[in-house]
Parts: structure tokens; sequence; C-alpha cells
């Protein structure tokens, strides 16, 4: 699998680490894993660190909104009240994460791009 998953009951945070190549068809397996993790919990905050993938398939805005989409349908299973952060040090996928927040401006969830764990970590606990 490329996104490995961490839930952290303590932090109230739930990490989703992708490792390698990265695509549309990775994102429901890890939230597929996430919500039957006996440890999560709605509410909990996300991360998707992005710093250890390869670019590997191509996104568009169509893909991004269709994220988004699939972002707002899983708000019904796990709760709008969390913050969403999306950690990126490579520009590429730093850019996609900023697109992703423009688009994700039209669901009830907090989204924020970062290029360091620090800055991502300080504004989910602020």
């Amino acid at each position: 699998m490329t996104v490995e998953t961490i839930i952290d009951p303590q932090q109230n945070l739930v990490i989703h680490t992708v490792r390698r190549g990265f695509g549309l068809a990775d994102i429901e397996p890890a939230w597929a894993d996430m919500l039957a993790n006996p440890e999560f919990k709605t509410g909990m905050n996300v991360l998707w660190d992005f710093r250890q993938g390869v670019h590997t398939a191509q996104f568009s805005g169509s893909d991004m909104r269709h994220i988004v989409e699939m972002t707002a349908a899983h708000i019904k299973q796990r709760g709008a009240k969390y913050k969403l952060a999306l950690l990126a040090s490579r520009d590429l996928y730093f850019g996609l994460s900023k697109m992703f927040e423009a688009y994700g401006d039209e669901i009830p969830i907090e989204i924020h791009a970062f290029r360091t764990m620090e800055d991502a970590l300080d504004w989910i606990n602020s």
C-alpha cells in the first residue's frame, strides 16, 4: 500500500503518510482503513504527509474537484468538525495541495497546505 495510516487518539490526529507513488485510487482505501480502525473517532484532525511521495500520476483540476466531492461524501461518515492539513515539501505536491485547499472551500472543514511538519502541527493544535 502506498499510504500508511496512523491514528493517535491522544493527539486527536490521523496521519496518512504517502510512501512512493500516489493517485486517486489510493485515497479510498486509506479512508476505509481509517474509518474501520477502532481507535478512530469522528472529529479527529487529519494530516496527509506527501513528503515521501513520488509523482506517478497526473492530477487535473477535475481530479481535485472529484477528491473534494469524495471528501464531502465522507463527512457524513466521519463528521465535519475537524482540520485537514496537507504537508508537502516538494513544489509539485505543495501546488496540488494548494489547489485542493482552494477547491475545498466548498466543504465545511478547515483545510490548509504546509511545507513543514512543525507548521502543520502548530496549525492543527491551534
